[in-house]
């Protein structure tokens, strides 16, 4: 059987082949093919603004990927009546169908698959309701509610829902059929001398020694808090470096390196870098090796796989204390949205401590082996054969 999966993931056509970004190229859908056939992937196209060069080539004959026209931002809605077409299309022959319901388009899918009878279930992998409340736009923030009223009405009477959260957005997103919490990362199996290290590299730091700090995530704009990272950087000695790994313009980077020039931090390029984009999961987990801390000042977030990669790398986290993050750090290790003092004020506490960086490691290190590959795995195949055997039993 093969499985539909709609979505707004970007990719790239060119010479007969299909690129995307390593967040979402075959291992993301493999976890699938332990229980389909196929993955037939929709998306949208690479936005303009991304580095082409981080995009990795599909080899995996057993995903398809259609691109379509987006319709998410105002000045695509013209895309609409494209988008409905191919979405009836491949909706009409799909035997199963797995939609990311929080946009325009995942409800467009939810509503043509009910006009079909088609079995379907949703996946929610982030809080579009938190995340619309913090934008930038006056608009935006006042469409919030009515777009979180849209999404919980048009997936209510859905039959499986699989969230990359424990709890959270269960409750922020309900449905009345089987929800499952099963994240979407991607780690290693865990290896004692993995944190061995992570204990001999905080003992050989020196005081005047560089402290790298790093952040995973787009640049473009503030939903990751780049800004509330750059604030707490300029709280810091100047041995402290805050490293970016991401996507975004060269633009961005000059906006960035503006902003902490504003806040008095000399030399920004020297202090803040923007490593080029890394093709693979193992790659990011080999340079998360070489941090010291990691950050994630989001303004919004579903599961936070970045933070769960660092922290099965025995790095000291710290995050906002919104969203899922609660589910993944301790409280101690929160901070409050865009509070960039209090989070130089966790870095330099523990830097200066380096009993506490490593008890820190040890408890995010064992923290992390709750999401091994393994584990996930067991569990999300359960919940996928449910979804089949409904599918197959469902067949129009």
């Amino acid at each position: 059987m093969k499985l539909l999966y709609c979505s707004a993931f970007m990719f790239r056509e060119e010479g007969g082949q299909t690129y995307a970004l390593p967040s979402c190229a075959d291992p993301f859908f493999q976890k699938y093919l332990d229980v389909f056939d196929k993955v037939r992937v929709l998306g949208i196209p690479v936005r303009d603004y991304l580095d082409t060069s981080a995009l990795v080539k599909m080899t995996d004959p057993r995903i398809s990927v259609r691109i379509a026209k987006p319709n998410t931002a105002p000045a695509d809605f013209k895309n609409d009546k494209e988008v409905k077409r191919v979405l009836r299309e491949e909706i009409e022959k799909a035997e199963a169908i797995l939609m990311k319901p929080a946009s325009r388009r995942g409800m467009m899918a939810i509503r043509i698959a009910e006009e079909l009878h088609k079995p379907y279930m949703i996946e929610m992998t982030g809080d579009i309701h938190n995340a619309l409340k913090q934008h930038p736009s006056l608009l935006k923030r006042m469409y919030a509610p009515f777009f979180y009223w849209q999404i919980k009405n048009a997936i209510k009477n859905c039959k499986f829902g699989i969230y990359v959260s424990k709890d959270y957005l269960q409750q922020q997103f309900p449905i009345n059929g089987i929800m499952c919490g099963c994240a979407d990362v991607i780690l290693e199996a865990a290896d004692e001398q993995i944190l061995e290290r992570r204990y001999k590299k905080i003992d050989a730091k020196q005081e005047s020694d560089i402290v790298e700090i790093s952040l995973i995530g787009f640049y473009q704009g503030k939903m990751k808090g780049v800004d509330t990272a750059i604030r707490a950087l300029s709280k810091l000695p100047d041995n402290y470096r805050l490293n970016i790994l991401g996507n975004g313009t060269q633009k961005s980077r000059d906006n960035w390196y503006g902003y902490a020039s504003s806040l008095g931090i000399k030399n920004p390029k020297n202090r803040i870098t923007f490593p080029a984009p890394l093709p693979n999961a193992t790659a990011v987990l080999e340079w998360l090796d070489t941090q010291d801390f990691f950050v994630l000042p989001t303004r919004s977030e579903g599961f936070g796989r970045c933070v769960a990669e660092a922290m099965s790398r025995g790095c000291v986290c710290f995050a906002t204390n919104i969203c899922t993050m609660p589910e993944l750090l301790g409280k101690e290790c929160l901070h409050p949205l865009g509070d960039g003092d209090r989070l130089a004020e966790l870095i330099l506490k523990y830097n200066t401590d380096k009993e506490l960086m490593k008890a820190n490691a040890k408890r995010n290190f064992d923290k992390a082996k709750e999401y091994d590959f393994e584990i996930l795995r067991e569990r999300r195949n359960k919940f996928l054969n449910q979804f089949k055997e409904y599918c197959e039993s469902n067949k129009v």
